[in-house]
């Protein structure tokens, strides 16, 4: 068993960095954090929200890093990166949906499907003036908009860990499809469904989710 532990430790210097963090070593626990930065600041991105600081989303991503390194099992969970990812979302998603007016005023102005992505964000292919949207973003194609795949991916799991299915059966297999990367046509295909059936199942799950995270 120790001879297992050690060549762990070896091969995946995070169970052994988690382990010394876990026993109250401050510099394992800084050095752990400082490499998974990255993930934060990804996520973070995505999940703007209008009228917060950036760093107030920030701050809830590095509470739900340092969840992960407190609370990261090597024999019960996946890598520490794809826990720590997990973590992270699950953190700013509950910041998100938990918001209060008294107590997190900034993370109460989350982002709408009518507000614009970012503030003098101009879409392409709009007339002059025209401010893209979060609505604007939600194409058919999930290559066309690799952000909106991926809240759509994060907030789905969410719901599914957390008992909150609110997708009917066909929503499901046309989101596990979507989620995989297929554009609608082949999802259709794939399905045997209609275009137009998967088109329609596809707006539902994406207002689902929007609503769900941001309302």
């Amino acid at each position: 068993m120790l001879k297992k532990e050690l060549i762990n430790s070896i091969e995946n210097p995070e169970i052994q960095l988690s382990a010394e963090a876990q026993a109250g070593d401050a510099l394992a626990e800084e050095t752990l954090i400082r490499n998974y930065a990255g993930i934060v600041y990804k996520k973070a991105r995505v999940y703007f929200m209008a009228g917060a600081d950036a760093e107030d989303v920030v701050q809830e991503g590095m509470i739900g890093l340092l969840k992960a390194v407190r609370s990261y099992d090597a024999e019960k969970n996946a890598s520490f990166g794809t826990y720590a990812e997990r973590c992270v979302t699950n953190q700013i998603i509950s910041a998100i949906r938990s918001a209060d007016r008294i107590k997190h005023k900034p993370l109460n102005t989350s982002v709408s499907l009518n507000k614009p992505v970012a503030q003098g964000g101009v879409a392409q292919g709009t007339p002059d003036g025209a401010e893209i949207t979060l609505g604007d973003t939600l194409r058919t194609d999930p290559a066309d908009s690799p952000d909106e795949m991926l809240i759509i991916k994060d907030v789905a799991y969410y719901i599914l860990n957390n008992g909150d299915n609110i997708f009917s059966d066909l929503e499901m297999k046309v989101l596990n499809e979507y989620i995989k990367g297929f554009t609608s046509g082949q999802i259709a295909e794939r399905l045997g469904k209609s275009s137009k059936s998967v088109d329609n199942a596809l707006q539902r799950t994406r207002k689902k989710v929007i609503a769900y995270l941001w309302k």
